[in-house]
């Protein structure tokens, strides 16, 4: 089998993995369809503030799993990093739901921590500043995704995953416009 068509069958398989809704199945499974409540988001923060945090963490863990393992599957058959992305792509643009879905924060860091866990926890932490700082996920989210680029490149040095980290990053920025309309009017939900 050629490369090319090696990396459109990972690309295909990192995207139906991404496209798994963890999120919404976790919210309909206690009777709530998390497109019509909150945010309206189908990803771990509206889960969490619909039917609870216990559920928001699984779909968070559920959906960091998915990054984690289309990276792991990638490297493991010696395909390029960046077709990991994809599992993102899904997530974001989920097969099963209409390709509408959730922001990609958690699969993205999911990716990171396959990528370089000293990075992930660095992003983590990072994340956990911010969001103590400005009391909003999505800010916190987005700013910290924009850095573990930075953090990546600063422990491993520049490579495709730093650029592969970066785009994924400005992915997050333009999956959060809506939020940050609602910060601009005071409509966003804080933690």
């Amino acid at each position: 089998m050629s490369g090319l068509v090696e990396a459109v069958l990972f690309s295909i398989l990192n995207y139906l993995i991404g496209s798994i809704p963890f999120s919404y199945l976790i919210a309909k499974a206690k009777g709530v369809d998390p497109r019509l409540v909150g945010s309206g988001n189908v990803g771990a923060t509206n889960v969490a503030r619909s039917v609870g945090p216990q559920f928001g963490i699984a779909a968070l863990l559920l959906d960091i799993a998915k990054g984690f393992g289309a990276a792991i599957l990638t490297t493991n058959f010696s395909q390029p990093i960046w077709i990991s992305g994809f599992a993102v792509a899904g997530h974001n643009w989920s097969l099963f739901l209409g390709f509408k879905s959730g922001k990609g924060v958690a699969t993205t860091l999911g990716i990171l921590l396959a990528i370089s866990w000293p990075a992930f926890l660095i992003t983590i932490a990072f994340w956990g500043v911010l969001a103590l700082i400005t009391r909003y996920v999505s800010i916190a989210s987005v700013i910290a995704l924009l850095a573990a680029p930075i953090a990546i490149g600063l422990l491993d040095g520049i490579s495709t995953a730093v650029w592969l980290m970066a785009v994924l990053g400005i992915l997050s920025v333009i999956q959060h416009k809506e939020n940050f309309s609602r910060v601009r009017h005071g409509t966003e939900g804080k933690i």
